[in-house]
């Protein structure tokens, strides 16, 4: 069965990755429009994002929130697709995820681990530790509430391990 899947991408957690994701994400969207919505959020409007955001063919949404938490539960509100895609920010979308998605309908919620490899001795840079790019169906994100308003990149780690208490189908697949 075919998912109408949103992607939410918060400008302000994936300043660096955004650039090389962009030209991706206009060719997905070119070849699944009808599947697929694309958010590029941020919480103010910024020229120079806004631009790059044109220029890919995507509009950037100005989500006047303070977090990640709380601009991604108001861009969800928005939008009635029913798999909701979280790009890691600190390795942005994985190669085949799309196709992926259809392979199997046996899950609540998908992780794209983190590539093994190179990242791992810079992880103890980041504050939080690397998620991944986390997918997950709309019915259980509003089961748990959406992502805590309170946090700002650690809301997909936190909604994670909410997924993982209420006992959700959680798949694991690597990058």
């Amino acid at each position: 069965m075919m998912h109408r899947t949103c992607i939410i991408i918060d400008a302000c957690l994936m300043a660096t990755w955004l650039p090389r994701q962009l030209p991706g994400l206009r060719h997905l969207h070119r070849q699944h429009g009808g599947q697929l919505d694309i958010h590029v959020i941020s919480e103010s409007t910024q020229p120079r994002l806004r631009a790059l955001s044109r220029r890919f063919g995507l509009a950037l949404e100005v989500v006047p929130e303070a977090t990640a938490g709380a601009r991604g539960n108001r861009v969800v509100q928005s939008t009635q697709s029913d798999l909701l895609l979280f790009p890691s920010p600190q390795y942005g979308l994985p190669a085949q995820w799309f196709a992926r998605l259809a392979a199997s309908d046996d899950w609540d919620a998908l992780l794209f681990a983190p590539p093994s490899g190179g990242w791992r001795p810079l992880q103890r840079f980041w504050r939080t530790p690397v998620t991944g790019t986390l997918c997950v169906r709309r019915d259980w994100f509003e089961r748990l509430g959406g992502f805590d308003p309170a946090l700002d990149s650690e809301a997909p780690q936190d909604l994670l391990a909410r997924l993982r208490a209420c006992h959700a189908r959680i798949r694991t697949l690597s990058s």
